[in-house]
């Protein structure tokens, strides 16, 4: 409890303190006169001002004032996934991390061909004309200048069609077919 005191006081500062040392020889410090106390003045102290600690992160480009993408991946569909009766029609979901930027644009490509830009902020769309056979889909975001700023990993897979000659039968897997092969790295 001394101490707590002590401390007390001396946050107040200017305070005045006693201190006296028992037949034990223990040291005590009170706000309050004792006999045999010594007198202590207790000079306020400076006010410390502590600096926050440093950001931690990703910083801007020098050159361009933009975070650099660690990844640019798409969610779905997934790898190696089979689509059964899309009717032509693909929903994609794309992560950018960081989020796309100002002035940069996500580019999707389908078997090696653009087939759609994002809209700013968005990270779904769905495609057209996605049909029957395996397929090979990849995410690139452009700087302002169209340049490559980072790419996904290609993600294969396959659209199959139900039909009279190929019924869906979930206890048959159905029949491996060869996958197109990504498009060189730049």
């Amino acid at each position: 409890m001394p101490f707590l005191a002590l401390s007390v006081l001396l946050a107040l500062g200017g305070a005045e303190v006693y201190r006296w040392v028992d037949a034990d020889g223990v040291v005590h410090f009170s706000d309050r006169p004792m006999a045999g106390a010594e007198r202590i003045v207790v000079q306020a102290a400076p006010a410390v001002r502590v600096a926050p600690p440093p950001a931690t992160g990703p910083r801007p480009n020098a050159e361009t004032g933009y975070l650099p993408y660690r990844q640019v991946s798409i969610e779905s569909p997934a790898q190696d996934e089979v689509l059964w009766n899309i009717e032509g029609q693909l929903d994609v979901t794309v992560s950018v991390d960081p989020p796309l930027q100002a002035g940069h644009q996500l580019q999707l490509y389908l078997d090696g061909e653009p087939v759609a830009t994002l809209d700013p902020g968005s990270s779904q769309t769905r495609l057209s004309e996605v049909f029957r056979g395996a397929h090979i889909l990849e995410a690139e975001v452009l700087g302002q200048e169209g340049e490559s700023l980072r790419r996904s990993e290609p993600l294969r897979f396959s659209v199959r069609q139900t039909s009279i000659q190929n019924p869906v039968n979930p206890l048959i897997p159905p029949a491996p077919q060869p996958l197109p092969q990504p498009l060189p790295r730049p």
